[in-house]
C-alpha cells in the first residue's frame, strides 16, 4: 500500500461504530494502520480459536461494508466496488509476503 493512497485529512483514529456503546456484549477484534507506507495490524489470534475460518468470514463481511460505503459515497456501484475488493484480495492472497513479521504480545512466554 502506497503512502500516496491515504488522504492527508484521514483521521488518525476512527470513532467506534454506532451500536456498540449500548451493546450487552462487544469486543474489538482488529485494528489496522498504514504507517510510512506499511500495513500494521493488531489482533488476538485466539479470537476465533474454535474455528479459524471465522477470520475469512470476518474479512468477507468487512469487504461488503467497504463496498457499501464506497457506493454510498458515490464512488462506484456496490457491485463494482465489491468486485474490485475481491480481485485485489485474490491477487494479494497469492503473493508471497516475505516482509510480514509479527509476534504475540501481551502473553507470558515460558
Amino acid at each position: 500500500m502506497a503512502e500516496d493512497d491515504i488522504p492527508s485529512d484521514a483521521p488518525s483514529e476512527l470513532d467506534p461504530p454506532e451500536g456498540i456503546q449500548g451493546a450487552d456484549e462487544a469486543v474489538e477484534v482488529l485494528r489496522a494502520w498504514i504507517a510510512d507506507g506499511s500495513l500494521h495490524v493488531t489482533f488476538d489470534p485466539e479470537t476465533f480459536s474454535h474455528d479459524v475460518s471465522e477470520w475469512g468470514r470476518l474479512l468477507s463481511d468487512i469487504a461488503v461494508h467497504v463496498a457499501n460505503a464506497v457506493a454510498l459515497d458515490g464512488q462506484m456501484s456496490f457491485r463494482e466496488a465489491l468486485t474490485a475488493v475481491h480481485e485485489a484480495y485474490d491477487q494479494g492472497i497469492v503473493e508471497q509476503h516475505p516482509e510480514v513479521t509479527g509476534k504475540i504480545i501481551g502473553r507470558p512466554t515460558h
